[in-house]
């Protein structure tokens, strides 16, 4: 397999690993969640190692902001998403805060990533 540059960042990487765990419980739900809620789970999950793929494709350069950005709006998406789940008592309560946590640290990543992005247009 041929290794990718985005691969290789750690925020992708634990993106990848969130989807894993994600994945996993909401195979959890109950049948009438699993293809409405749960589905849109994954969908904006997996929306978000795409978009930092997509940013990487060529080195980071001004249009990676953008790519990098609808990352952010994806993990605002799924974050409302599981606390919808948390609302209705699919979820535990300390489920959804571990994703949460999860969440937020690869929210900050990507942030660093559209911070030096925004600092070389400038330059």
């Amino acid at each position: 397999m041929i290794e990718r540059p985005h691969t290789q960042l750690p925020v992708w990487q634990k993106t990848m690993q969130l989807i894993h765990l994600v994945y996993t419980v909401t195979g959890t739900f109950p049948e009438s969640e699993k293809e409405g809620l749960g589905r849109k789970i994954k969908n904006r999950l997996t929306d978000i190692p795409v978009a930092i793929a997509s940013a990487l494709a060529n080195g980071l350069h001004q249009a990676s902001s953008a790519h990098l950005r609808q990352a952010l709006d994806a993990i605002t998406e799924v974050e409302t998403l599981l606390l919808v789940a948390t609302r209705v008592s699919i979820l535990r309560p300390a489920e959804f805060e571990q994703y949460q946590d999860e969440l937020i640290a690869i929210q900050q990543e990507i942030s660093l990533l559209i911070n030096r992005i925004d600092k070389k247009k400038r330059s």
